[in-house]
């Protein structure tokens, strides 16, 4: 059997890749580019998506073919402590953190990219991915590329994301069975006793201030933002707030954001957010007001918005991690386990940080802090 030893495979490959490199600040337009060629699953991942309510602070390493066409665009932020360098891929939480790549891009491409001194210094020693789908594009091949070189691949798993399939209008399957949906109006009779209730669905250019405010006033008022601190919140924490503002101003993303808002009277008493792109709808989150517990209201909103969705061509629905029984409950079916990766250039820190990073015991921040500063030595050689 024919053996060829790593290092030998990694220049092999590697020399195949001729790509021009740069570092650019904030979110070039060729962003929007890859993201159109992208699968519908990906399309979202426009340049309106990184903000995140900090796009002064984001810059973007950029790989081109010799004739100019962008085939990787990474915005990066700061991660950690300004002083280590640590460097983390933009965008929002949910429903993960990747970027979209050119059709062409290869293994060879990234091992390239990481053998490159200005893509190494955007990146920094060391760089988060994450979280995002084990089965994600750029997650796999970047993180195939960091083991041929040596480097550190930390990963943790933070869940299991559940995907539901969905009958076309036509087939005459009708979901949610006609007993729940039964239940769903005698629901919405109940609340109609305290006051006129209204359904609204927000998206493209319904998007306003006063409509960030009813989110916001839903969740104020929520399990998060009366028994939590609130950093998990969606529209009453300000950074996640400011990606949410800043999204829906490029008018294909507010498009594909809809917020559905039940009122009760004027007051609004609960909502679901998600994203649709193509055929596949993402529920980033859903809240109701506590006042209105008794009523369900969650699952009034959540009926309309995906009534709404298969009218609109939706086949399909992924409800991110969490409360897997509810989910089985309703038919939805395990799908990509969701993964955070650290990409670390130094063995010896990746070795000092993986217990760290790994384990399960420690809240994220906790954990990497403690890392670095007990890896203070090591992260001296290559942080100088």
């Amino acid at each position: 059997m024919l053996h060829i030893a790593p290092r030998a495979f990694t220049a092999a490959v590697a020399s195949e890749a001729q790509l021009d490199i740069s570092i650019v600040p904030g979110v070039p337009s060729c962003v929007d580019e890859l993201a159109a060629q992208a699968q519908d699953s990906h399309r979202f991942l426009r340049a309106g998506w990184f903000c995140r309510g900090e796009p002064a602070t984001i810059s973007t390493l950029l790989a081109r073919r010799h004739d100019g066409s962008a085939i990787l665009a990474l915005p990066l932020r700061v991660f950690g402590p300004p002083v280590f360098g640590a460097r983390a891929l933009a965008g929002s939480y949910w429903p993960f953190r990747t970027a979209a790549l050119g059709d062409s891009f290869a293994l060879g491409d990234m091992l390239a990219l990481l053998d490159d001194t200005v893509a190494q210094a955007a990146m920094g020693p060391l760089l988060r991915l994450g979280p995002v789908y084990e089965s994600d594009r750029l997650a796999m091949v970047l993180v195939d590329a960091a083991r041929l070189k040596g480097w550190g691949v930390l990963c943790r798993t933070m869940g299991q994301s559940f995907i539901q399939n969905l009958d076309s209008p036509e087939s005459g399957v009708i979901w949610p069975s006609k007993s729940r949906r039964r239940k769903i109006r005698r629901l919405h009779a109940r609340l109609e006793e305290l006051g006129p209730v209204t359904l609204r669905i927000v998206r493209g250019a319904d998007w306003s201030r006063r409509v960030f405010r009813d989110l916001a006033h839903i969740e104020a008022n929520s399990w998060v933002g009366t028994r939590t601190d609130r950093s998990g919140a969606k529209f009453l924490n300000p950074e996640m707030l400011g990606h949410w503002k800043r999204a829906v101003v490029d008018p294909v993303l507010a498009d594909m954001l809809a917020a559905t808002i039940l009122y009760v009277g004027d007051r609004p008493a609960a909502f679901s957010l998600d994203l649709t792109t193509g055929t596949l709808q993402y529920g980033i989150a859903s809240s109701y007001d506590e006042a209105f517990a008794a009523y369900s209201p969650g699952q009034i909103v959540n009926v309309h918005a995906i009534d709404e969705g298969v009218a609109r061509g939706v086949r399909q629905i992924d409800w991110g991690a969490g409360d897997n029984g509810y989910k089985r409950k309703i038919g939805a079916a395990p799908g990509p386990a969701i993964h955070d990766y650290l990409i670390v250039r130094d063995p010896a820190l990746a070795a000092t940080l993986r217990p760290k990073w790994e384990g399960v015991s420690l809240p994220e921040s906790i954990a990497f802090l403690a890392g670095l500063t007990a890896s203070a030595v090591a992260a001296a050689v290559i942080f100088s």
